[in-house]
């Protein structure tokens, strides 16, 4: 019995390492051949394409920004934009200052009693050639009215930093389906 497995442990011990470096190797050609060659793109892109991951602390720049936003301070909220800033949402456009800003984000938040978050990730990146991080966020936004009405909202933003300020908040939506009645 024990010679048995004493065979079975010296079968399955170089399979391991034979499985491990494979793998391995499998690995390294895998990023190795990515980083050489690019493909053909059917489209071209409108924004660069040249970007690495970017500083963590412009996503904790943008999450601070919104926490201050579900807290229902829209001055704190609105410091962490540039002097003149962009804001654009679904049929909604403005380029201005922060005082037309600060006007704008306290009309959508004094439309809800209570507001929250749930995110799903970000993401950082920084684009050498503009000198800008862009911060994507994925979250669904719980409001409930001042008549006790909640409703959620999926977003999908695009956050556009420079010299530690916000430059363009680019919100895009999903609405959810109404649920199927039972």
């Amino acid at each position: 019995m024990r010679s048995k497995s004493n065979l079975l442990i010296c079968m399955l011990f170089p399979s391991l390492f034979s499985c491990h470096n494979e793998t391995t190797t499998i690995q390294n050609k895998t990023a190795s051949s990515a980083m050489r060659s690019t493909p053909v793109y059917p489209f071209t892109a409108k924004s660069s394409l040249n970007w690495r991951p970017g500083d963590e602390n412009s996503a904790a720049l943008v999450l601070d920004c919104l926490k201050k936003y579900v807290n229902g301070d829209i001055k704190g909220c609105t410091d962490y934009f540039a002097d003149t800033a962009e804001f654009i949402s679904d049929r909604f456009y403005l380029r201005g200052g922060r005082d037309s800003l600060r006007s704008i984000i306290a009309d959508m938040r004094g439309a809800s009693d209570k507001v929250s978050k749930n995110f799903d990730t970000w993401l950082i990146r920084y684009y050498p050639d503009q000198d800008e991080t862009k911060v994507t966020l994925w979250y669904t936004e719980i409001m409930t009215d001042h008549k006790g009405k909640t409703d959620s909202i999926y977003y999908t933003d695009d956050v556009t930093i420079k010299n530690g300020k916000i430059l363009v908040y680019d919100e895009k939506q999903r609405q959810f389906p109404d649920a199927i009645a039972k």
